[in-house]
């Protein structure tokens, strides 16, 4: 990714800037950067691998089934899962107006895919400008259009239920029950109950649940079986993991392979 100090879309460069500037990057699994924003919004795609972005208080999650949109100067941090090769979009100021102020996890469509696509320097070369502007004015709209998919998660901020936040989200299937899990836990079952539902809108066991998806989610976009992500996420069978999947999102596993 560019230097964003130096990056063409900063406001002196905006003027003479595309509207839509598409990279094309290949990142090492694990890598990741700090909390960071940038003067201009960024779309972001999986041509393959997965990605975890947290904003202020939730973490999303990017696979090749997605699109996520950051608008400019939102703080955000991400951290690269395997197999990755993304796609970056960036967007000057003003056509992000036209976007959304919100952060987004948006479902990727075939239609969606290729303009994208055609964003990149590669793809772009030889066109007339009318040819760009058409092809961006349709990109912006098909964004706009597109159905947020609910991969993201609130991270609750009280210190006596962050780490047991943090652990399970890094790795859901060590997790054998809502029990164990939050058995060493600073404060009574109830308590822990009720700040759970007041900090992320779920109780322990549903906010579990979830993380559970994100993390299987991660691993399926890097390639592996959906029978091997439910046996380690504790599923006796992949029908059970695909019927609380189909029950979660209303897509099944292999839409995410």
């Amino acid at each position: 990714m560019s230097n964003p100090k130096q990056h063409p879309l900063s406001d002196s460069g905006e003027a003479s800037a595309p509207r839509y500037l598409g990279e094309t990057v290949t990142a090492i699994s694990g890598e990741s950067y700090d909390w960071h924003s940038h003067e201009f919004g960024q779309l972001i795609s999986a041509a393959s691998g997965s990605m975890y972005v947290g904003t202020p208080g939730r973490v999303l999650l990017l696979s090749p089934a997605m699109a996520l949109w950051i608008p400019p100067n939102v703080e955000h941090w991400m951290q690269y899962g395997s197999n990755n090769v993304m796609r970056y979009v960036d967007v000057p100021r003003d056509e992000a107006g036209k976007i959304g102020s919100e952060c987004r996890v948006m479902a990727m469509t075939p239609l969606l895919n290729a303009l994208i696509s055609e964003t990149m320097p590669d793809n772009g070369s030889g066109r007339a400008n009318d040819h760009n502007d058409a092809l961006h004015d349709l990109l912006r709209h098909e964004l706009v259009a597109a159905p947020d998919v609910p991969l993201s998660i609130i991270m609750p901020q009280d210190h006596r239920i962050r780490r047991f936040a943090e652990a399970a989200l890094d790795d859901p299937g060590v997790v054998e029950s809502v029990d164990s899990w939050l058995a060493e836990a600073p404060a009574s079952r109830k308590t822990i109950e009720r700040l759970f539902t007041t900090e992320t809108g779920m109780p322990p066991s549903r906010w579990l649940r979830h993380a559970r998806i994100l993390h299987a989610i991660s691993r399926l976009a890097a390639g592996e079986k959906v029978s091997s992500v439910a046996f380690d996420m504790g599923y006796a069978s992949s029908s059970a993991f695909s019927y609380m999947f189909r029950r979660t999102l209303g897509r099944s596993p292999s839409d995410f392979c």
